[in-house]
């Protein structure tokens, strides 16, 4: 990749950084994970009480909350891949096909990398076909808007995984190659 497109990784990760070290507690808890209320019936009682009991052995031996499944069941990747996030707030909505165009030829070759796209543009059809999870900023003005909150949330939910500006994809095939070279290496 060229030193521009380093140094714009560079600014989007401390930009990340930024965002991520300012917590949304209202926010993180309209989105967290509900526990199921307790059921009816003894038997079903006995099922709930063993499933929090996993629920809570499986959160002991793990790092973190759950996990957050970034692949879509129609987007042919393992459900288990990792996410690689394409940070698209504010991206010219006319460039951007053609930038998750370009990513998306990057990265078909890493089945266990699955893309999410961070993004305020509305063309979900688009990006169905791609098969990538979108996580969708609103357009909502003010100081204190709700766009910003969700933008602090979502770069806390994706913190420590790669973070990409949509500019990469504009890049030709040597861009694109190193662009695999790096997310190999990013773990």
């Amino acid at each position: 990749m060229p030193t521009d497109i380093d140094q714009e990784i560079g600014e989007l990760q401390r930009e990340i950084d930024r965002l991520a070290a300012a917590p949304d507690e209202e926010l993180e808890e309209r989105y967290a994970l509900r526990q199921p209320s307790k059921p009816a019936g003894f038997y079903w009682q006995l099922r709930w009480a063993a499933g929090r009991v996993l629920r809570t052995l499986r959160s002991i031996t793990r790092t973190g909350g759950d996990p957050w499944p970034p692949a879509l069941k129609h987007g042919g990747r393992d459900p288990r891949a990792r996410a690689v996030v394409i940070w698209a707030v504010g991206f010219d909505a006319r460039l951007l096909r053609d930038a998750c165009t370009g990513i998306e030829e990057a990265i078909r070759a890493l089945p266990d990398r699955a893309p999410v796209l961070v993004t305020d543009t509305a063309d979900f059809a688009f990006f169905s076909r791609l098969g990538w999870l979108v996580e969708y900023v609103p357009h909502i003005d003010g100081a204190n808007s709700y766009a910003r909150r969700k933008q602090r949330f979502l770069a806390r939910l994706y913190h420590g995984a790669p973070m990409l500006p949509p500019a990469v994809g504009l890049g030709g095939t040597a861009t694109r190659s190193r662009l695999r070279k790096w997310l190999d290496e990013f773990d």
